[in-house]
């Protein structure tokens, strides 16, 4: 399979019309709107399915699946709950009243029966689950006497792809709510209503997981033209993350119930973040002055480039959502709804007839004060996030006749919201997306799920708390150089001495807007410091120790469970 079948086949809400009649069971199977209430299945229909290396691949393709449901990743999991909850980024958009559910995510007033937001979170990820599960028990029942095109090698990749994507699901579900039910295997009819698991717990299963994934997995250029496919480099920075994640719960919540039975391994986030950086497969691109002709600049630095649609699988990247334009619109789309959602609502354009010129987008996602105050002066990731009064975005406005550079209107979001910025990393060009969109939710940027920067910045944090400063020195300052690289004014400057403060600054404003603020402000129970802040609009946000580092369980989840599953307290 080359990369173009499998962006088209592998890494989306799963259109019938590229799917056999077999794997039409296979989904069905675990596509209940129950979620994880779900129904067996026969063993004689599944042990005839799993026969050959046609049903592995489509086993796997389903795994994939639901990393691009619509408003899942991108909209709900990146952008709310790692950002907009957050004091890096506030709602934005038509103020207050414009879909309710971001905005009580944005005011820290979310309550357990908020549409959507988390039925589908909790569902989706365990859907994938049941998906992997599948895959996991059934894929070693293929043979040489089942198929005579067996591929042992590559039924090891395939298991090693379900590990990591049943682990990289579990990591979520955790980072999310914390400690979840623990489901490693097709249920049967009297296991359906489990307890919360410990995070101890889950965590345990995802790191066993992705030993088996390190060992399974190639490189990832071992995957050729399907480079989009979860890959060693990628189980590696995910283990990294684990121990990084479990080492600050350890740390900074002694003696919390919910976090018991962890501790501190920053020695194996270092190991593992070293697996991915001295592989020699990833590259902090731009960090050698290099430049990307674009739309945008004959001149576009590194930091910039690999946010835009040239830069999807380019060498910064370690696992992204593979998302394609391919015209469907609404349900069969393949891409996601950031290019839409995150452009300015209005545009000033010459022959508008309005004071707030012409529609353009929906205007979420705006970086807020703790993030645009916190670059350094002249530091090019600013431009490269952040949208303000005075910029220009690229389009294309009929009475304008023809593609050009207008002006961003702010005034309908500034009355609304107060705010007067927007976020820029997920915008196309005219020609890039608008002009082929046939629905909000195909635009064609690859949703950076683990990025390399993150991983050495994984590195430096993990050598500062062994107290190796030099390393983490080093670290920090790949980042920092790659950043002053991108641009032209010498900023940032290399750092001589490094905190922890140094650590939360940098991964803020490398990381700006890609929906890990939240989660990293939590693990370092910092949350009370930060988010108890002000909105632009006057509104004061107040964040609950002992509540609000985690989401509450879906009400529909607990009502399904017969009350087995309880809510963390506060909830």
């Amino acid at each position: 399979m080359n990369m173009k079948q499998f962006k088209s086949i592998c890494m989306k809400t799963m259109n019938i019309k590229y799917i056999s009649a077999a794997i039409l069971g296979l989904l069905m199977m675990a596509c209940s709107e129950d979620f994880v209430d779900l129904k067996p299945i026969a063993s004689g229909s599944e042990a005839t399915y799993y026969t050959t290396m046609t049903s592995a691949d489509q086993a796997i393709t389903a795994c994939y699946s639901n990393f691009c449901m619509e408003k899942l990743w991108d909209l709900t999991i990146m952008m709310g709950m790692g950002s907009i909850a957050s004091d890096e980024a506030e709602a934005g958009a038509g103020g207050k009243t414009d879909v309710l559910a971001y905005n009580h995510i944005d005011q820290l007033r979310h309550t357990s029966s908020e549409a959507d937001i988390f039925d589908w979170t909790w569902g989706y990820l365990y859907k994938t689950i049941n998906y992997c599960n599948v895959a996991i028990l059934r894929l070693p029942d293929i043979s040489i006497d089942s198929d005579p095109t067996y591929d042992a090698t590559l039924i090891k990749e395939r298991m090693g792809e379900a590990y990591f994507l049943r682990a990289f699901n579990y990591f979520t579900l955790s980072q999310i709510y914390g400690g979840v039910p623990v489901y490693d295997k097709i249920l049967a009819v009297d296991e359906y209503n489990k307890p919360r698991n410990s995070i101890a717990e889950v965590y345990a299963l995802i790191k066993s997981d992705l030993a088996k994934a390190i060992e399974d997995l190639p490189e990832r250029d071992g995957w050729g033209a399907d480079i989009g496919r979860a890959s060693k480099g990628a189980a590696n920075a995910l283990m990294a993350k684990v121990y990084l994640y479990e080492s600050s719960y350890a740390k900074y919540y002694t003696g919390d119930e919910r976090f018991e039975g962890l501790t501190q391994h920053w020695d194996s986030v270092s190991y593992y973040a070293r697996k991915v950086i001295n592989s020699g497969q990833y590259k902090l691109v731009g960090i050698d002055g290099e430049r990307f002709s674009t739309w945008r600049s004959d001149n576009t630095g590194g930091y910039q480039w690999i946010f835009m649609l040239a830069g999807n699988n380019s060498k910064e990247s370690v696992f992204e959502i593979q998302n394609t334009q391919d015209g469907q619109a609404w349900f069969y789309t393949r891409g996601t709804a950031l290019c839409r959602w995150t452009a300015p609502r209005k545009l000033n354009t010459i022959y508008s007839e309005t004071t707030d010129g012409v529609d353009y987008g929906w205007g979420w996602w705006s970086p807020a004060k703790a993030l645009t105050s916190a670059y350094e002066t002249g530091d090019p990731r600013y431009k490269a996030t952040v949208m303000t009064e005075g910029d220009s975005v690229l389009c294309n406005v009929a009475s304008d006749k023809g593609v050009a550079w207008r002006t961003v209107n702010f005034n309908i979001l500034k009355a609304a919201t107060g705010l007067n910025t927007l976020s820029r990393k997920y915008e196309c060009s005219y020609e890039e997306y608008w002009k082929n969109s046939k629905g909000w939710q195909d635009g064609p940027i690859h949703v950076k799920l683990i990025r390399y920067a993150d991983v050495v910045l994984f590195a430096a944090e993990a050598e500062f708390e062994m107290g190796n400063t030099d390393k983490a020195l080093e670290y920090i300052n790949m980042v920092r150089t790659r950043a002053r690289m991108s641009g032209d004014t010498g900023s940032p400057a290399n750092l001589t001495s490094i905190s922890h403060d140094d650590i939360v600054h940098e991964r803020l404003v490398e990381l700006g807007c890609e929906g890990h603020r939240f989660f990293d402000l939590v693990r370092w129970n910092l949350a009370t410091k930060y988010l108890n802040h002000t909105l632009a609009d006057g509104d004061e946000i107040v964040f609950v120790p002992g509540k609000h580092e985690f989401f509450p369980i879906p009400e529909q989840q607990i009502g399904l469970s017969n009350g087995v599953l309880k809510q963390y307290s506060g909830w």
